[in-house]
């Protein structure tokens, strides 16, 4: 960021150094090494398929649950589902289910306008990837039973 620095006076480098203040994002870079490491190790093509799946299983098994009712139906889209539960907001949902070891978001997920549009005051959002079973699956399904039996 510096040129040089003296008692009198002190020379900024040249653009774009002298807006790179501190040690670099190392870290970072090594921790982006790996994952593409392990994206590679695995194949990609294998976690697109297998987030899908999971996805798929998902929607089957939350298709049964009474009350529930999915945002957004899309056939081919990414490895999640958001949903809802008749009569009990999202938030007490998401904090029921974190209680219990499932982690998931809750909210406008920055998605505000498609919220208003659906009438929804937000979604609970269950994601899947590469590192999630379908037993995490079912376990999320007995969680929203769960949910539903305290409301």
């Amino acid at each position: 960021m510096i040129k040089n620095v003296t008692f009198e006076k002190t020379i900024y480098n040249d653009l774009p150094h002298k807006f790179e203040a501190g040690t670099p994002n190392i870290a970072g870079g090594i921790g982006l090494g790996a994952a593409i490491d392990f994206i590679n190790s695995i194949g990609y093509d294998f976690i697109i398929q297998h987030e899908a799946e999971l996805s798929r299983f998902a929607t089957s098994q939350l298709r049964d649950i009474k009350g529930l009712r999915f945002i957004g139906t899309a056939k081919e889209r990414a490895g999640l589902v958001s949903f809802v539960l008749d009569g009990i907001h999202p938030y007490d949902t998401g904090v029921i289910l974190d209680k219990l070891g499932i982690a998931l978001r809750t909210g406008h997920h920055c998605t505000q306008p498609v919220m208003n549009f659906f009438g929804v005051p937000g979604t609970v959002r269950a994601s899947f990837a590469v590192y999630n079973t379908k037993q995490e699956v079912i376990r999320l399904v007995e969680g929203i039973e769960r949910v539903k039996r305290m409301f």
